[in-house]
């Protein structure tokens, strides 16, 4: 559940960091200053659990699908760890670079896995939600990359609807390991 405890953290910190504008500046911005470790800390400890749960979407998912989440993950904690500059920046800092980097490689993998994912259990609602947000979030990030004054709010929308995706990935897993557990357990024995 990393994904939905990244969304609220960021949510409250919108309200609660000074001089802060969640409509004009990018959510990896709250790291930066006074305050900055609340932000620091949600990047790691959320991207560390959506790490954790890749093992789990791996066994009931795919392989493939359980690897591009760990990559989501472990770049999501370590956007934390090398914190971000401000947008736009005229000088880019050597932590800042790798923070765009990792936050880049995370955000493909966490696309490619709404496809890779849509193939699994693969009812049509299943399909459709999976393919929709594996467009939508690259779209909605142009978007905001367009619309400077409002990029803050692009990119929320982008994080919340992969996000909210990963979320019910994770619990859709989750469900078929448990269901799939159960089953095991009330097999007879052969003999």
């Amino acid at each position: 559940m990393g994904s939905a405890l990244f969304i609220v953290i960021f949510l409250i910190n919108d309200v609660l960091k000074p001089d802060y504008d969640p409509v004009r500046d990018a959510v990896s911005e709250a790291e930066i200053g006074s305050g900055g470790w609340l932000q620091i800390a949600n990047f790691i400890v959320s991207g560390l659990l959506i790490t954790a749960s890749s093992v789990a979407v791996a066994k009931a998912v795919n392989r493939w699908t359980g690897v591009l989440v760990a990559l989501v993950g472990a770049g999501l904690a370590l956007a934390g760890v090398f914190v971000s500059d401000p947008v736009p920046t005229g000088h880019a800092t050597w932590h800042g670079t790798i923070h765009n980097i990792v936050g880049t490689i995370s955000s493909a993998a966490l696309i490619i896995a709404c496809f890779v994912a849509a193939r699994w259990q693969a009812t049509a609602l299943w399909r459709w939600y999976s393919m929709a947000v594996g467009v939508a979030m690259p779209v909605t990030f142009v978007v905001g990359l367009v619309d400077t004054e409002a990029l803050g709010i692009w990119q929320r929308l982008t994080n919340v609807i992969g996000w909210t995706w990963l979320v019910v990935l994770t619990l859709r897993a989750t469900h078929a390991a448990a269901t799939n557990d159960r089953s095991e357990l009330v097999k007879p024995a052969r003999v």
